[in-house]
């Protein structure tokens, strides 16, 4: 059985054999048509999350794991808006989401109907594309042209970059009808894509090769993404030329004792007199945000004589305000074709960034040694004691940050939502994401985005091997560090925002279990029953001190700097 809205029915068809395998709902009247289609489906499994936002940062972090497209359905109206955070998150992170939006017909826009908004094309400018599916489906043309709608927004999502694509489709009542399958009249034809990869023209490849290998000094960034051995292992061997450095964050997932790893602690260790032997001449970028304010500040001083990026999708992405080429193929292409060929030149470029790392490593591991107990210190420990081959999720804005001072080791994959770097679903994608892999998953959050969506656990589907770490420094703790706002006491709570809820109230309100720590004993101890087994998600809250933390964070700065 299936809707007999021919339309849903082809939505859950065309999705069940394009691979969708998983559908996130929110409850409501209008999408009943969807429900009904997508919950008969045998091969879709169908997962209930009664908020539609954090529901859309559930199926984000599922997407993210997957590798594939999550249908995410709600009914018309205002639960379409709640859509718009994590639609953008997926936009700028390139997470394939089929977003299926019920509406009332268009006919009963702005006629006092309820739930009936202009709702067309109203996530547009975070969507890789927009289509209305015909109300109307009675005639072999109108449902060919509704059959060929879906078939292209289901490939959208991961064609030619993955990204949300958005399907609105109307439905007038009566809603809740059904029919046997074989009484759905003519089907639309399953068109199915053909996978290519462009590559670079042999001309080119021979130039670009050329660049490399007679640059003195090449400075390789990647951003956020996560890539496959073959790239890695592209990317070690051009690291051992000695004019190329590799510098990566926690989000890059390539981490190698080759590569520099903790950006924002090495660049400490660039002064007025090495400054001239750190600046690239030639800086080649891949991969999606990256977190260090400081590398970018820095990048758009020295601005390199050439600047080539490297993304299939985004074109004349200019973050460092010095693009010269822009390279429209996939990393993994780039790098197997061009970098392969490359040769070394006399340079001492690789070394001088090796002895700067070296330097402020050193100075690091004496800095934490000496401090208080604080975030800084708690980062420490949480880095050494995640278990190994597990997932990190890192919440912003605090937590994005200190991961990426310290090295990191064991296998851990690292996940942040950085495409739009809001804290609003860090934890819904977080839940998303071990429902998907049945990994151990790490979320590391600060008390107010751990408050802010904590309707994350508002669902039936919390993995037992999610264990969650609040870092509570008082609330918005980053607004005392960033020059500004901790200069003024009387504006400081707008930034700051105290949320003076109890994070041990909230934690077991739904029956979680719960662990406190606030100092260097209780945290280790904290952290044993945390990563014992539970039969839901665990909990631990840490509390540091308001002040202490932002104090140790700056000094340790001065102190690489100037030491």
């Amino acid at each position: 059985m299936t809707s007999d809205h021919f339309a849903a029915a082809e939505l859950a068809r065309l999705c069940a054999a394009k691979g969708v395998r998983h559908a996130v709902i929110s409850p409501g009247s209008r999408s009943a048509p969807l429900v009904i289609a997508f919950n008969r489906h045998p091969d879709i499994t169908c997962l209930q999350v009664i908020d539609e936002r954090s529901a859309a940062f559930f199926a984000l972090g599922m997407a993210q794991e997957l590798h594939a497209p999550v249908a995410l359905i709600c009914t018309s109206g205002s639960a379409v808006l709640n859509y718009g955070p994590a639609i953008a998150e997926a936009f700028y992170q390139r997470v394939p989401l089929l977003v299926i939006t019920a509406d009332r017909p268009e006919e009963w826009v702005d006629q006092g109907e309820g739930q009936a908004i202009r709702q067309q094309g109203v996530l547009a400018l975070h969507m890789k594309r927009s289509v209305q599916l015909p109300r109307l489906t009675s005639d072999e043309l109108a449902r060919w042209h509704c059959g060929r709608l879906i078939n292209e927004a289901i490939d959208a999502t991961l064609l030619p970059v993955p990204g949300p694509v958005h399907v609105n489709v109307p439905f007038a009542e009566p809603l809740y009808g059904q029919i046997d399958e074989g009484q759905a009249g003519s089907l639309s034809n399953l068109i199915a894509p053909v996978m290519t990869e462009p590559f670079i023209l042999p001309d080119h490849a021979h130039w670009l090769i050329g660049q490399v290998s007679a640059c003195k000094k090449v400075m390789v960034l990647a951003g956020q993404g996560r890539w496959s051995d073959g790239l890695k292992a592209q990317l070690k061997r051009l690291a051992s030329l000695p004019q190329v450095t590799v510098h990566t964050e926690a989000t890059s997932n390539l981490d190698d004792p080759g590569f520099i790893t903790c950006i924002d602690r090495a660049i400490e260790g660039v002064h007025a007199a090495n400054e001239n032997d750190l600046k690239p001449d030639l800086l080649i970028t891949f991969g999606g945000a990256v977190v260090s304010k400081r590398i970018k500040t820095l990048l758009r001083k020295w601005r390199p004589l050439q600047h080539w990026n490297v993304d299939a999708g985004q074109r004349h992405y200019d973050t460092y305000q010095s693009l010269t080429h822009d390279i429209a193929v996939s990393p993994e292409i780039f790098f197997a074709q061009v970098m392969n060929g490359a040769q070394a030149s006399e340079s001492i470029y690789g070394d001088a960034w090796r002895m700067v790392d070296e330097r402020t490593r050193g100075l690091h591991n004496r800095l934490v040694s000496e401090a208080p107990f604080c975030d800084l210190t708690v980062f420490n420990t949480l880095i050494d004691r995640i278990p190994g081959d597990s997932d990190v999720h890192v919440a912003n804005s605090t937590p994005a940050r200190y991961v990426q001072l310290f090295d990191r080791v064991r296998g851990l994959r690292w996940f942040s939502n950085r495409g739009t770097s809001g804290i609003d679903g860090c934890t819904s994608t977080a839940v998303g994401a071990a429902h998907a892999t049945g990994r151990i998953t790490t979320l590391i959050t600060g008390d107010t985005a751990f408050c802010y969506d904590s309707n994350a656990f508002w669902n039936n589907h919390l993995s037992p091997l999610l264990k969650v770490i609040v870092i509570d420094n008082g609330g918005g703790n980053i607004f005392r560090y960033i020059d500004g706002p901790d200069k003024d006491g009387e504006l400081l709570p707008w930034f700051e925002a105290p949320h003076t809820r109890s994070i041990e109230k909230l934690v077991k309100s739904f029956e979680l279990p719960y662990y406190h720590a606030n100092d260097q004993a209780s945290l280790e101890a904290g952290l044993d029953k945390l990563y014992a087994q539970h039969e839901r998600p665990a909990v631990l809250h840490i509390t540091t001190d308001a002040l202490t933390s932002p104090k140790v964070l700056r000094n340790y700065f001065i102190q690489l700097r100037t030491t």
